[in-house]
């Protein structure tokens, strides 16, 4: 021994625990990639306060339980049916131009917990013609989406998350920049991120769609924040604040009534 004294791999010439060097996992370069090709787009968000204590107190009194994300789902879905631009997207190749989707379909992000990486894990639920299905339906759906084992319900993505990353990204682009015919169905023609069931607001999420939606929790008059991110290339700040309020109107017009059809039900059981 030649008196030095020697510290154990872990620990730093300070005595305190050394940092150490992590692999991304196979979950957080999936998001790096949406991250990635969001940044492309030049986006801007705009905010609507909705009065929504009738909706929710309906909710209370529906005999199904309906969260809020499945009745924003199918709302925003009415709400693209009926304006073009929402189900439009800007590609890139072979030459700058927009291609309109003739459905809408919806991706909702998801959190779960991925046992085997031992990490939360951001998912994507795809929604098929939202507003053509049952509030029932699209929260039977959610649900699925939300408890089934991952391996299955996120087969595709989780097998996409394992490919090399300059592949992954290659399968990206040409997704979003390429293909047309099965474009809404593989991506989506909008989505949906929320936090409000963790009281929380996740205003500047980034997205890959035209338009992302996103809501936070009710304040105390029953009234909340929803925001409406939009690529500017394909639509302006005057349509999407006429966006947000016909969602209102949807909100406040049929989900109410289907929700109120669902009270019904339960009073006459």
């Amino acid at each position: 021994m030649d008196g030095k004294l020697t510290q154990p791999k872990d620990i730093g010439p300070t005595g305190e625990p050394a940092p150490r060097r992590l692999w991304l996992s196979r979950n957080r370069a999936l998001v790096g990639d949406v991250v990635h090709f969001a940044h492309k787009i030049p986006r801007f968000a705009v905010d609507r306060l909705m009065p929504l204590a009738e909706v929710a107190a309906l909710r209370e009194r529906a005999a199904s339980r309906i969260s809020w994300t499945a009745l924003f789902l199918k709302a925003y879905a009415i709400a693209s049916d009926r304006c073009r631009p929402l189900r439009q997207a800007f590609l890139r190749w072979p030459w700058r131009h927009l291609v309109e989707m003739p459905q809408s379909v919806g991706m909702v992000a998801i959190n779960r917990r991925d046992e085997e990486l031992d990490e939360d894990r951001l998912c994507w639920g795809r929604f098929i013609r939202p507003a053509e299905q049952s509030l029932v339906e699209l929260q039977q759906a959610l649900d699925g989406y939300q408890h089934e084992h991952l391996g299955e319900v996120f087969r595709r993505q989780v097998k996409h998350s394992k490919l090399p990353t300059a592949l992954r990204r290659l399968v990206w682009w040409v997704n979003l920049n390429f293909v047309v015919k099965n474009r809404a169905r593989r991506l989506g023609t909008f989505s949906i991120s929320s936090l409000a069931g963790q009281g929380a607001w996740n205003r500047s999420h980034p997205a890959i769609h035209t338009t992302s939606l996103t809501f936070g929790p009710l304040d105390d008059q029953g009234r909340m924040l929803v925001t409406l991110l939009c690529d500017h290339r394909v639509l302006d700040g005057a349509l999407a604040a006429r966006v947000l309020g016909d969602l209102e109107s949807a909100l406040c017009g049929p989900m109410a009534a289907e929700l109120a059809s669902l009270a019904s039900d339960r009073a006459a059981a």
